[in-house]
Formats: C-alpha cells, structure tokens, sequence
C-alpha cells in the first residue's frame, strides 16, 4: 500500500445518516390530458326538506288561509325584481353554456344552453305582461302573463329532460349550434307573435273572481309530470358519482317541482303562493348557474390545473431521473462526476484528496437468477441504504448501474486511512437482507483511487478504480485494492493480447505444435497432444499462459479452439494417409466452450472435414468442466462417446474430480499432473499418490498419462509404478508437425532405443 499524507478526518467514528427509502420516487403520473371526473356535487338534502316543509305548511295549514288570499304579499315592484333576477340568471346560463370549454364536445351544455335562452326571453315576455305593467303590443293581464308563464316552463322543462336522457359528453352533430340558436330564436317568436296576435288560440287560465281553471292547473301538473323524469335520471346519476354536476341539477328540479305546485294553488297573482313560487323559481335558476359553473368554468379550470400540475411533475420526474437512479433514488454517474468536480475544486484549495470507491455486489447475478429480479431489486435497495448510512453528509453514494455502486469520499488523507471504513463497508454488504421468507446475503469487491495521485478528472479515476475493483476480485472477492501504476501495464498488455488475438485468427499466426506422448513399456511414440502457440508481429513467440486467460475472458477460446481441433484433426489425418495409423491426437477443450460453443457440432464437423476416424482423437477434459451443469455435460459427452472418440481428463487430482464423475463420464484416460511428476525420484509423497491413481485407475480400467517428465529416472519410476504413458521435455518439446512427420519417419524419437531398455 503506497504512503499517503495522514488523513484529515478519521472515518472510524462517522455519524450515519438514511436517505434511502424503498418508496420509489416520484410516482408514475398519469397521461397528460387525460379526463378526470368532476365531482358530481353535493345535494343539499336539508335544504330541500326544508322548501318542501315550507311548501307544505303553506299548503295545509287552516290558520294560514286568509293569508293565502291575501293580495298584499307580492306586488308589482317585489315581482318585477323577482322575474328580473331570473331572466338574468337565465341569459347568464346560456351565455355559459355557449362559450365554455366543453361546448365542442357536451351536448349536456349545448341543449341547456339554448333552452334557457328561450326560457329567459319567454320570462321576459312574461314580466312585461302582468297586471300593472305597460302594454307589451297589447294590454297587461293576468291570462296573457300566465300564457308565456306556461311557455318558459314548458321550455324549461322540456330543456332538463332532452339534458337527462342524453348522455351529457355525446357529441350534438345532427343540428349545428348555429342552427339550434336559430331555431331557438324563431320558436320564441312565434309563439310570442302567436300570443300577441292571436290570444283567442289560447285555452282560458283565469277567471277575476274565480283563479285559476282547471287548464292551468292541469298545465301546471303536466309540468310537474315532465320535470320527475330528469329528477330520477340526475338522482340516478349523483350516485353514480357523474362527470358532470348532476347534485346541483337535481337540486333545481326539485325545487322547481315545488315552485310549479305553487301556482297549482294561488287564487290571485299577488298572493303568498305566487311569492313562493317566484321565490323558488330564483333559487332554481340559481342551481342551474351552478351547475353550468362547475361544468363549463370550474372543471375546465381544475383541469387545466390539473395538467400543469402533471406536466409540473412529469418535468420534475424527468429533471430527478436525469441526476438519480430510479430504483435507489442514488445519484447516477452524471450527478456523481459533478460533485466530483467539486470536490476536486475544494481539494485543491485545501490540498486534501479525493477518493473513489468502485463497489460490484460479487453474487447479485446468482441472487437474480434464482429468485428474480424482484428480489435483486430488494438486495440493491437495501444496499444502496447500508452505503449512506456508512458514510458522510458531505460523501456522495452512486448507483452506476446494475450491481455496481459508486462512493465519492471528499476531504480525506492517505490510502491507509481509508481502510476502516471501506472494512466496514464490507461488513455492512454482507449483513443479510430478509424479503418475503428469503434470506439475501451479499458481499462485494472493492476498487479505490484517489485523486489526485491516480487521475485528475472522473473519467480516468473512475477506469481506475474499476481496474482496481477487478483486482479485489481476482484476489478471491470480498475484499478491496487500491489501484497501483503495475494495473495501468497489466490492462494495456491485456487489451493488446486481445486486439491481437483478433487478428491473429484471420491473419494465420496461430500455429500448433505437437509434443509426443511415448508408451512407458515400449518407447513408441503412440500420439501427441496438440498445443497452440501463437507468433507475435515481432515473430517471438507469445507464451499460452499469456494469452490463453485472455483468450478466456474475451470468448475467443471458443472460435480458436474450433480452429486447434479442425486444424489437429487435419494434421493427424495426414499422418493417417501416410501410413501412421496408429497415431492419435489429443486436443484440450475450455469450460467456456461447452458454456457457449457447441462442442459436438465442431468435433462432428471436424471428423468429417479431415476424414479421421473418431478413435484416433482425444478430447482432455478440465476437471472445471465436470461442476458446471453436469447433466448438459454429460449429454454432450455421451455423444460424443457415440462418434468414438477418446476422453481423458486433465491435470487429474488438482482439481474438483470425483469417482462417481469417472464413472459417469465413461472417459479413458487420466492424465497425472505434472505436480505430482517433477519430484517423483525425490519425494515418497508424490510417488504414494501416483502408484495410488495408477491403481485406481487400472482397477477402473483406465490408461494413465503422466506429464512433465524431464529425466530418465523419473520416467523409470513411472514405470515401474505401472504407468502407461508419459510426455514432457526428457522426450520431445512440443515441435512443428513438420518434425514429428520427420520423427515417424525415422520410425521413433532421437533417444526411442534408450526407453526401451
């Protein structure tokens, strides 16, 4: 670990504070524009009990009686200033029902609208021909007032009814509004000119001395009859909670029902019952304006409300997710590189450092896979909260996607005293984490790189720390390093070998060489394990051990080992045709490429491209191969059993083999590992292992290979430890097919008459 300046703030004894809660943030709005009901009102229900007491009290009370013949209650001035308010409200419903915001698309509106337009003009008729008005055309009487009473409420409460029994949004298409004013208009006129000119048309409605005729009062009751059928529909309707203001129409029907019962009753048109009656009307035109209030003003005006306040909130949403992560409510990478900017502007002012934490959860994956991402998102939710709480106010926690995290550590010192805290980061990730009767256990690798040693800007910190965060898990995970300049050399070379890896399959510099695998009894030389070597541009020769892991991590083993096997059939093919038919060839299989190749589709191709015979090649195993998906191995294998060809495994007790797999995989051969071999003359040890897998294997009917042979008496004590076959330097280095031709020409190895003695 480099030396730093000692830290300015200990991290040991930091407060802990939560900002990370599992309610996502800010909810999902709705679709903007979308319509929203408006309340369908209240219905005064006490209120309208009490007109209704009223009404009754009037009606059937015997001490009230001369007051109802009384014709001192009502008169002229009082009933001028009645009929004037409810012409006004009248004009004033349709001046709102025409010009506002739903006419386009409510009929509802529409149809009130127009109506209360021929209410309003008949009401004014009305007004101008009672008892003590001037003439209006001609003279003031009761029966000519009553006529164009009857009109405006015949209008009005033919008007409620069309509202009531058509759906109040349906769209007016058949009549244009222009159209309907018109008509409107010209209905009013007609039937004032009718009146006017024509009143002998008109049946009796009241007699001086007498009241009313029985056809007034049955007019009245016809009214009554028309207005209980919007009645019952705008009940209907407030319950069902309508998008319009249906309380507030059912509110005015009923008390203009009241009102009409009213003039049932009076004897004289300025009596207490005409006073209540107008008194009715007023108020049930006050309802009505209520109603259009709220459906032509007031929900337009909430709504337009309620769209700024989603527009409002989806640019607030749009304006946090462009800074946070949705999931964890973290800032995202772009908020952390701003802080870090200034971060890095405070460190330079006070000379501290600046240090960026790269966290990967090392087991989310598996979490995932089983469980579901559901639970993953449990895991990451409840990590992000374990960061914050680890750190400071003044630090910054990142999500950077995935199962990865970022920590921006301000204001600190030398690497060794980030140490407790990082430590205690790590215990807080593995601390488990309960959802619906699953225990979640994590744990993480960490990267460190500090500014401004490692990087002056985010970018390369951040390359950085993720080359150091790589590191930790190469070391085994659940740990941490810090970068150091050797991780710069190791990701350069690494990405060359890469690049080059690339080029060298089409560019033709992967090659093979073959070292001999000799029979420990005879000295013959009986096969060779096929062995890539790659050239360099430089024309050196690039070590396996180089590039064969980057080959790995990269995928490329699986398009090269295509190539190794199609290229060692060929060659072993040649041998064959040459007269060499009892060679065979070994050739190395990776655990990626039965991962993401298809290992029996390219031996079958290869056999059948080179026209060797599926006994004459052996396919070696790691023992890496046999704990990853076993079954699915073990079909593959089986086919390949089918075709004839070899298995042996490699490297045989290094690794994680078992007798059951011996026997399940039905293979041939146990190569033993060079490990056991180097130090065989030397050590009793490794000779009680080999002697100990030579007679296991026998037992099982097995052939056994040893490998790494480099003397003579190493490779007189295989055999007399009964071992089959070997290989190594003290025979041949891996040479060019072209030396092995030579070599089987001559009819063995440069030393074959020594291995025979």
């Amino acid at each position: 670990m480099r030396n730093r300046d000692r830290v300015k703030t200990s991290f040991a004894s930091l407060p802990t504070q939560a900002a990370v809660t599992e309610e996502p943030w800010p909810p999902t709005p709705p679709v903007l524009g979308a319509h929203e009901p408006v309340a369908a009102g209240r219905v005064p229900w006490p209120l309208l009990v009490g007109f209704t007491l009223v009404f009754l009290l009037f009606w059937l009370a015997p001490p009230l009686e001369g007051l109802k013949q009384s014709a001192r209650f009502f008169p002229v001035a009082l009933h001028t200033v009645m009929e004037t308010m409810a012409i006004v409200v009248a004009l004033l419903v349709f001046a709102v029902c025409w010009h506002a915001h739903d006419t386009p698309r409510a009929s509802g509106l529409t149809v009130l609208g127009a109506g209360f337009l021929a209410v309003g003009l008949l009401d004014l008729a009305h007004m101008l021909s009672y008892k003590g008005m001037p003439d209006f055309v001609t003279p003031a009487s009761p029966e000519k007032a009553i006529d164009f009473w009857l009109m405006a409420r015949y209008a009005s409460a033919l008007t409620l009814l069309a509202v009531a029994l058509r759906p109040w949004r349906q769209r007016l298409e058949s009549i244009p509004r222009g159209g309907l004013l018109a008509l409107v208009l010209g209905g009013v006129a007609l039937a004032c000119l009718l009146r006017l000119l024509h009143p002998e048309l008109f049946p009796r409605t009241f007699i001086d001395g007498q009241g009313l005729t029985a056809f007034k009062i049955a007019s009245e009751y016809g009214i009554v009859a028309l207005l209980l059928v919007p009645a019952a529909v705008f009940l209907r309707d407030w319950r069902r909670g309508a998008d319009y203001d249906a309380g507030s129409l059912f509110t005015a029907v009923v008390i203009t029902i009241l009102c009409e019962l009213c003039f049932t009753l009076y004897s004289n048109v300025n009596s207490l019952f005409s006073l209540l009656g107008h008194t009715y009307k007023v108020i049930a035109y006050a309802y009505l304006y209520r109603a259009l209030v709220v459906a032509g003003v007031q929900a337009p005006y909430e709504q337009l409300n309620r769209e700024i306040g989603i527009r409002r909130e989806a640019e607030e949403r749009s304006e946090f997710l462009a800074y946070h992560d949705a999931l964890t409510r973290l800032p995202n990478r772009r908020l952390a590189a701003d802080r870090f900017r200034g971060a890095a502007a405070q460190g330079q002012r006070s000379g501290s450092r600046v240090a960026l934490l790269f966290i990967d959860l090392d087991n989310f994956k598996a979490i995932n896979d089983s469980l579901g991402h559901l639970y993953g998102d449990v895991l990451l939710t409840a990590t992000a909260r374990r960061l914050v709480e680890s750190v400071r106010g003044i630090d910054t926690v990142s999500r950077q996607g995935g199962d990865e995290f970022l920590i921006l550590l301000t204001d600190v010192g030398d690497a060794e005293s980030l140490t407790p805290l990082i430590e205690r980061l790590l215990e807080r990730i593995q601390e488990p984490c309960r959802h619906e009767g699953h225990e979640l256990i994590s744990c993480a690798s960490i990267g460190v790189a500090l500014y401004p040693d490692d990087g002056e800007d985010f970018d390369t910190l951040l390359k950085k720390a993720d080359m150091a965060m790589y590191r930790a898990k190469g070391a085994g995970r659940n740990t941490f390093r810090f970068f150091d300049t050797h991780m710069d050399a190791e990701v350069e070379e690494r990405l060359r070998l890469r690049n080059g890896l690339h080029r060298a399959l089409d560019a033709g510099t992967l090659l093979l060489h073959y070292q001999p695998v000799v029979n420990l009894a005879t000295g013959a030389m009986e096969g060779v394990e096929a062995l890539i070597r790659w050239r360099g541009e430089d024309g050196q020769f690039i070590p396996p051990a180089r590039f064969i892991p980057v080959a790995e991590e990269s995928g490329l083993i699986v398009s090269i080992g295509d190539w190794v096997l199609g290229e060692a059939c060929r060659q072993a093919a040649r041998w064959h045709a040459d007269g060499h038919t009892g060679m065979k060839v070994a050739v190395n299989l990776s655990a990626l490429q039965f991962r993401r190749g298809d290992v029996e589709r390219s031996v079958v191709e290869a056999l059948r491209k080179s026209g060797l015979p599926g006994h004459a090649l052996t396919l070696e195993l790691t023992e890496s191969i046999l704990i990853s998906d076993t079954e699915q191995v073990l079909s593959v294998i089986r086919n390949l059993k089918r075709l004839g060809v070899r298995l042996a495994i490699d490297d045989f007790g290094t690794g994680y083999s078992s007798l059951s797999y011996l026997k399940r995989l039905a293979v041939d051969t146990l190569k033993i590992d060079r490990s056991f071999v180097g130090d065989l003359a030397r050590d009793p040890d490794d000779a009680a292992i080999v002697a100990a897998v030579v007679t296991m294997a026998h037992s099982l009917g097995l052939l056994t290979v040893a490998e790494g042979v480099e003397d003579e008496e190493t490779r007189r004590q295989l055999h007399a430890l009964g071992c089959d076959h070997a290989q190594g330097y003290h025979f041949a280095r891996p040479l060019p097919a072209a030396e092995i031709t030579r070599l089987l020409s001559e009819a063995g190895l440069p030393h074959e008459p020594a291995l025979a003695g």
